[in-house]
């Protein structure tokens, strides 16, 4: 590296630290400490890990760039099933009677196995990008995918059809059926939430509240609330009788990858990047890195619209996070390789 470059690069570093990391704030807002860390996923330039916890809340399953699916337990970190790919995997997802696993694969697949035994069930093709993200209707009789092919997909479990959903202009990131299965939603590279029947697949409207791309989508656990958010780093609280916004929440943050309502949707929390631009870039090409005190999770009230914690601990950017039933515990995981377990029974005690 010339003399000359290396000031430049100090330069930035300099910025960086300034401007990139302005999201920080003092250690009595934090919560410390996960009760809980594993290193569970491999994972390289712009992956991610990627979990899902198991409807009995002891098991959780992880995928990323490598191309094992493990399903271990959370209290011991053993590993119970280790399910193969040819390549990485970027989406995991139990079923809701925890009976199967689905997994979306970068070679454009999405994969259905037996949790219990591991045993490969079913292989759905039809994507022509990696799978992205995925989700199963609550009364269990499909499974929807969202696809870098610009399309999402819904795949009936028990024949293996599908109907392809194309309204999106770009990758779509977000996916989310409705409490009731009859309405699955969409948010995707082009700013837009699209809502579907779920059973017909006809496109019923489009949602354009969102300024950039709407990576996830949740809804509360009594269907009257939606939650979207992405990389105009807000996010978005809809009623979902009118589909419209009737809050947008807002914190020194960045892009938001992940969302989730606890039990009685009280609270919602939120994953996402932990850095500005030009810390991002700098990760990116030379592996920069500042601490793990980046706030890359946050709990917030659902009625106020309020933050009421933050939690740091990741080295980077937190892609996946998961509530028990009883939303006691909470599983995050991200860009550093890393599963963090939190307890957050105080929460529940307000």
């Amino acid at each position: 590296m010339t003399t000359t470059l290396k000031k430049i690069t100090i330069f930035i570093v300099g910025i960086t630290l300034i401007v990139g990391c302005s999201n920080n704030t003092t250690a009595k807002d934090l919560t410390s400490q996960s009760v809980k860390e594993y290193t569970k996923c491999v994972v390289h330039k712009n992956s991610i890990c990627k979990t899902d916890l198991h409807p009995n809340n002891e098991l959780i399953a992880t995928g990323s760039s490598g191309p094992n699916v493990e399903i271990w337990n959370r209290y011991t970190g053993k590993v119970l099933q280790s399910l193969k790919h040819p390549e990485g995997v970027p989406s995991v997802k139990f079923s809701h009677d925890g009976k199967i696993l689905a997994t979306g694969s970068y070679d454009n697949n999405v994969r259905i196995w037996q949790v219990s035994s591991g045993a490969l069930l079913n292989t759905f093709s039809g994507h022509q990008g990696m799978v992205v993200k995925l989700a199963f209707s609550p009364d269990g009789k499909s499974l929807a995918s969202v696809s870098a092919d610009d399309t999402a997909r819904l795949w009936n479990l028990t024949s293996g059809e599908s109907k392809t959903l194309s309204a999106h202009e770009g990758d779509v990131w977000g996916v989310a059926f409705t409490p009731d299965s009859k309405s699955l939603l969409t948010g995707g590279e082009d700013n837009i939430i699209n809502v579907w029947n779920a059973f017909t697949g006809e496109h019923v409207r489009a949602l354009k509240e969102h300024n950039q791309a709407v990576l996830d989508l949740a809804f509360s656990h009594n269907g009257k609330l939606l939650a979207s958010g992405g990389d105009d780093y807000t996010i978005k609280i809809w009623d979902t009788t009118n589909w419209q916004v009737l809050n947008t929440l807002e914190d020194d943050s960045y892009s938001i990858y992940d969302l989730t309502f606890s039990h009685d949707d009280s609270f919602l929390v939120s994953g996402g990047r932990d850095k500005g631009m030009f810390s991002e870039f700098l990760q990116y090409q030379w592996a920069y890195e500042t601490d793990e005190n980046d706030i890359t999770v946050r709990i917030w009230d659902v009625k106020t619209g309020n933050v009421i914690q933050r939690l740091n601990g990741h080295k980077n950017d937190v892609g996946n996070v998961n509530l028990s039933s009883d939303s006691k515990v909470l599983i995050s995981s991200g860009a550093d390789g890393k599963v963090a377990i939190w307890d957050t029974t105080s929460l529940l005690k307000r």
